[in-house]
């Protein structure tokens, strides 16, 4: 098995999100190792954020947290109170357009390493701006800061590749984190739409509403558009607009239960459902495996490519198993999706 540096430099993609679970899985622990095997490589990193990370402190537990460690040479892109208070020295090279509660994004780069904060914002359009200017700049691999409540970092037009970090503090018992991390996994690697023709129309649809639905007709389909000021509107718009002949539902926003349900309960064959990526499936495992047990399809038009789990065998509350054995097990449930205990590895 390779390790978790050549799986992500293997993927040649100019930014990689690192993703996690919940509090406490590693995520940082992910991202140092990264962005210090990459500087090791002399591949320059550039750091930046779908939020707030890097803090001493969880400011909800208020337990001492890992801190994001910026080398020298790497590019930062942070919210100005978090550029003017980092420990590291950065030189400013611009302030850009992309603003956070904590002020406009800076980009800059090192020039002596230390301990950084990022701040970003959790939009796609933001983090691709950000991404475009750090590599415009000399950044050969991006690494992308976030969280499973923020998903747009791990959107595939965002990132090439994804690292999911999963652990201990996931649930109370170890059998409780294998499935939700399985479910969340599921979800990340839903299959992409197959039929060409399907998807073109889907593509173009999106472009001209925010939902759209496919009835069959004769060869082909005919294609309906709708229209919301808010796309999960749209989402609702389609349960009642659909008729005997739709064959497919695609969402121009988040799937979510309600949807799901809807369609559970108005349909005995159900249309396929498609949406943009997985990072717009906010679904939970109780309504997603009723959906699928009872025959229903999901799919993406675009699909994401999780590279890797990385895992945590303690919680700070005061769980932990056995690094070796939790490690086996997940490794088996996740079968054939590398799995990474960087922590006891090192070991």
């Amino acid at each position: 098995m390779s390790d978790l540096y050549t799986l992500v430099k293997d993927r040649e993609s100019k930014a990689t999100a690192i993703v996690g679970l919940t509090k406490n899985v590693g995520k940082t622990v992910t991202f140092n190792y990264l962005v210090d095997r990459f500087n090791q490589s002399g591949i320059t990193p550039g750091l930046v954020s779908a939020g707030y990370d890097g803090e001493r402190f969880d400011r909800l537990t208020l337990n001492e947290k890992p801190r994001i460690f910026a080398p020298k040479g790497a590019y930062v892109a942070t919210a100005e109170a978090c550029f003017e208070a980092a420990e590291a020295e950065l030189e400013l090279i611009e302030k850009s357009t992309v603003s956070t509660p904590l002020g406009v994004v800076c980009l800059g780069r090192v020039s002596k390493a230390g301990l950084v904060e990022l701040a970003g914002p959790g939009s796609t359009n933001g983090l691709r701006l950000l991404i475009e200017k750090m590599t415009g700049y000399g950044a050969k691999q991006v690494l992308v800061d976030g969280a499973i409540n923020r998903l747009a970092s791990a959107s595939p037009s965002v990132s090439g590749g994804t690292v999911l970090a999963s652990g201990a503090s996931l649930g109370p018992t170890m059998e409780d984190v294998v499935k939700k991390t399985i479910f969340r996994h599921q979800l990340l690697t839903t299959p992409p739409v197959e039929d060409l023709l399907v998807k073109d129309l889907a593509e173009g649809g999106l472009k001209r509403g925010n939902a759209v639905l496919l009835h069959r007709e004769k060869e082909g389909y005919e294609v309906e558009i709708i229209r919301e000021d808010i796309p999960l509107l749209a989402g609702e718009k389609l349960v009642e607009k659909s008729r005997a002949e739709t064959t497919a539902f695609i969402f121009g926003g988040a799937l979510v239960d309600n949807s799901l349900q809807d369609i559970m309960d108005q349909f005995s064959k159900f249309p396929d459902l498609i949406v943009k990526d997985a990072t717009r499936l906010f679904i939970s495992p109780e309504i997603y495996y009723r959906y699928l047990n009872r025959g229903g399809r999901i799919y993406v038009m675009e699909q994401l490519e999780l590279l890797a789990v990385t895992i945590n065998p303690t919680d700070p509350s005061g769980k932990s198993y056995e690094p070796k054995m939790f490690l086996e097990r997940m490794r088996e449930a996740l079968d054939p999706c590398p799995v990474f205990d960087l922590v006891y590895e090192k070991k």
